[in-house]
């Protein structure tokens, strides 16, 4: 919850600084992403660290090209490796985060971008 309002109030500052408008998409789809899946958590509890990962980073390849691939699926998979090690997640739990944050962020992101 605070961390949702956090990350408004982050846009509403953004916006009002005149911040560049990939950098406060970006920073919407990863608000798109909280928001969902703490509903989500509600139910089932499914990785929001692996989904922010996965959805900056293919944020980032559509801006930055193909070729931070090799850097971002690494990163990604780290994190979800970690989620696991922590015993803070099962593999489904980070597979469907990380799913789920491809599939919000980029739709929202190239909208707004």
């Amino acid at each position: 919850m605070w961390g949702l309002l956090s990350v408004l109030g982050g846009i509403a500052i953004m916006v009002g600084l005149g911040a560049p408008r990939p950098l406060t998409a970006l920073v919407v789809a990863t608000f798109a992403i909280g928001l969902t899946l703490t509903a989500v958590n509600l139910l089932w509890k499914i990785s929001v660290h692996a989904a922010v990962a996965a959805g900056s980073a293919a944020v980032l390849v559509s801006v930055l090209g193909p070729p931070l691939l090799l850097l971002a699926v690494p990163v990604v998979a780290l994190i979800g490796w970690s989620r696991i090690r922590l015993r803070d997640h099962t593999p489904a739990q980070v597979v469907a985060g990380t799913g789920a944050g491809l599939v919000i962020s980029m739709p929202i992101f190239l909208v707004l971008a």
